[in-house]
């Protein structure tokens, strides 16, 4: 035998709902900021208490693939003093703590802290990736620099550098880890250097290793003339010397450049001739037809495409 339930008139709800708020407001007002401090340290003693995550057993989940070991071994000393504690695992403002300081490190772009209850935290690091080394005149190492600019400690690693010629400018350039360059020569060397990554290398089969990009030149400055452009690269041979090659204008050029496709094909035709580039010092990578007139050491019989030029170029 079942009772039909009968509901309160609406009114008389909003009676009981009136009633409530207002005892909760009047427990508030009286006792309120009682209440809350009592409250806060209560839930800040739970998450003191809370279970403690192990910062020093941290270790890389996954590694991107253009870390090497030596990049490796530099992040993970940059970032060791910020994870050598125990953190609360509820504790927020501890852990905010800890991601302000992994951002203070010049390697870390972004961080991210997920708790993995009980006892557990993930952390997801989106780190700055270095494209080339900066050497100053004497030859002395600087800084690396990711493609945005941002200057990084410094690394022996497989990068290509850019050396900071006296002809091109400043000797050198200050560094200050974390903050982004000025050196015009350097970011024009990153754009060159993030377009032969991306965009040359992969069209070259067993492309040689990019050593160095040249941004002596840069606006011309220094020798205007077809033999010495404003970017001119240069390449690992295989005995291990260095190849100079005539690149292009620097890549936010307001003036023509040479496609990528251009250049990549061009240095196919060129290992075709010289595989692994052997027996080379020089070349160009801007003439589609005559790239074989600008090899060096030049065959024999073979004029300078560049002679009458030469005969005029001095630094100005």
């Amino acid at each position: 035998m079942s009772v039909p339930l009968r509901h309160p008139p609406q009114a008389q709800v909003w009676v009981v709902r009136l009633v409530v708020l207002t005892t909760f407001v009047l427990t508030v007002w009286l006792c309120g900021p009682r209440a809350v401090e009592v409250l806060a340290a209560r839930v800040d003693s739970a998450a003191l208490s809370s279970p403690l995550v192990v910062l020093d057993r941290a270790g890389f989940a996954a590694q991107p693939e253009w870390m090497d070991r030596p990049l490796l071994l530099a992040v993970a000393t940059a970032l060791s003093p910020w994870l050598s504690d125990a953190v609360p695992i509820l504790d927020d403002v501890t852990q905010r703590r800890l991601r302000d300081g992994l951002l203070s490190v010049s390697w870390v772009r972004e961080v991210g802290i997920e708790r993995l209850f009980p006892d557990r935290l993930r952390l997801r690091l989106e780190l700055r990736r270095p494209v080339l080394g900066v050497r100053a005149a004497d030859g002395s190492a600087l800084c690396l620099v990711d493609r945005e600019g941002i200057v990084l400690p410094w690394v022996d690693t497989e990068l290509p550098v850019v050396p900071l010629h006296q002809e091109g400018g400043a000797p050198t350039m200050p560094v200050v880890f974390g903050q982004a360059t000025v050196e015009l020569r350097v970011l024009a060397a990153v754009a060159v250097a993030v377009e032969w990554r991306d965009a040359v290398a992969p069209l070259v089969a067993d492309c040689p290793p990019l050593l160095e990009v040249d941004t002596t030149n840069l606006g011309e400055h220094w020798l205007r003339g077809p033999s010495y452009p404003e970017v001119r690269i240069k390449l690992l041979r295989s005995d291990g010397a260095g190849v100079v090659l005539n690149y292009d204008r620097p890549v936010d050029s307001p003036l023509a450049r040479i496609p990528a496709a251009t250049k990549a094909a061009v240095l196919t035709k060129i290992l075709a001739r010289h595989p692994k580039l052997e027996g080379l010092v020089a070349g160009d990578l801007r003439f589609s037809r005559r790239w074989a007139d600008y090899l060096q050491p030049r065959a024999a019989g073979l004029r300078d495409p560049n002679e009458l030029w030469n005969t005029m170029l001095t630094p100005r």
